[in-house]
């Protein structure tokens, strides 16, 4: 009875090493795929985009490993919190003008939150002025839609399902941005 009891659990115990390994090996895979998209990616850049160096530098410190891609990366997100100033009591002289002032001073305050987000989402973005920054996005969101398209159609020739429509597979934004 306690042989039984030992290979069953022996047998458990392999078991667990065994998903333990596939884990690591499907991490592994995706870090790889995502090492090789963000390459790819950051080679299409047209003109060598600052969004293309930064992604490129990004992937080479993701091909080293992750613990050292997870020190960089680190850096990429942003929290931004906005506190709102508490409104004191006004004079009946000058309120309508206040009022459009703090609108434009919140409106103001709203757009470079914004900013600061974007600034965060385009690989390279932190250093760049508002109009280069605009015009990096632009081009960055035409490369995402063009890499979007080309990981479809690998996926859907890797699945054995054939290729999809022309549409879908599309690297060239359907409208001019």
């Amino acid at each position: 009875m306690d042989r039984r009891v030992v290979a069953v659990q022996a047998e458990e115990d392999d078991m667990v090493r065994q998903r333990q390994r596939q884990r690591q090996l499907v991490r592994e895979r995706g870090r790889r795929i995502k090492v090789a998209a963000e390459l790819g990616l950051a080679r299409s850049s047209s003109g060598g985009r600052q969004w293309g160096r930064a992604l490129g530098r990004r992937a080479l410190l993701l091909r080293k490993g992750p613990a050292t891609a997870a020190l960089s990366s680190s850096t990429l997100l942003l929290e931004t919190s906005a506190g709102q100033e508490s409104k004191q009591g006004k004079a009946m002289e000058g309120e309508a003008e206040q009022e459009e002032e703090e609108e434009e001073e919140e409106e103001e305050v709203m757009v470079d939150e914004k900013v600061a987000v974007l600034r965060q989402l385009v690989p390279g973005g932190e250093a760049m002025a508002v109009e280069r920054l605009l015009d990096e996005t632009a081009d960055y969101i035409a490369a995402l839609r063009a890499q979007v398209g080309v990981m479809r159609a690998l996926a859907c020739l890797l699945s054995g399902l054939g290729s999809p429509p022309e549409k879908e597979i599309s690297v060239t934004p359907e409208k001019p941005i």
